[in-house]
């Protein structure tokens, strides 16, 4: 009788912690990650769920450091290697599922990721770049900035740190999105906002990535 009362407190509190975590998948998209990806992969979604959960109460800068060094452990490939397609913009569960992407999903999976534990939207972009001296020209990266007007900080799976975009020579910048604005891009900072039919690059923003939630949020 005592056994089983044990068990019983120990699955109570196990639902009651599970419950009580902030971020969360539902759990039929759960188990379909579980049953596609396998072992290997639930763990790794389960380090960005916890990880999340770790950062609620953590400084913007914790916050975009975790983040982008949880990321950059995920091993580039290129959409046709992983999907056999010639442009793939996955979700964090497929990103993570897979264990490998290029560099939209490691852009979109920061930013995403930083919004969703709090660092404010005005505050992050993603932004595409010319990348000289890679295999691929066309680049993307997350761009943070600190403050109005300052430099912004470039998040890239190509460099392990995180480095102001005035110490990155290397990259070139184009323009920078979110799911609602547009701006031409310069190194020092954001550029003239741009009143255009929405990228498509939006669009794809907008549909991408439903399935971790926020409790409290619809």
């Amino acid at each position: 009788m005592r056994r089983a009362f044990l068990i019983l407190l120990v699955c109570s509190q196990l639902v009651a912690a599970r419950e009580a975590n902030r971020f969360y998948v539902p759990e039929n998209a759960a188990a379909r990650y579980r049953e596609t990806y396998g072992e290997q992969a639930t763990k790794r979604l389960n380090g960005l769920l916890a990880l999340m959960e770790s950062l609620v109460n953590a400084t913007e800068e914790q916050k975009v450091a975790e983040i982008n060094r949880f990321f950059n452990q995920v091993t580039y490939a290129t959409d046709r290697t992983v999907w056999n397609r010639d442009d793939y913009w996955a979700s964090r569960l497929e990103f993570l599922g897979k264990g490998r992407g290029d560099c939209e999903d490691f852009a979109v999976a920061k930013y995403l990721t930083m919004v969703q534990v709090g660092v404010p939207e005005e505050k992050v972009f993603l932004t595409y770049v010319k990348a000289i001296g890679y295999p691929d020209a066309a680049h993307l990266v997350v761009t943070y900035y600190a403050a109005p007007g300052a430099v912004p900080l470039v998040l890239d799976n190509y460099k392990t740190t995180i480095e102001p975009a005035t110490e990155r020579p290397d990259l070139i910048p184009v323009y920078s999105f979110t799911a609602d604005d547009l701006y031409l891009q310069k190194q020092q900072g954001l550029g003239k906002r741009i009143n255009r039919k929405p990228l498509k690059n939006q669009k794809k923003l907008k549909a991408v990535d439903p399935e971790i939630r926020e409790r409290g949020r619809s």
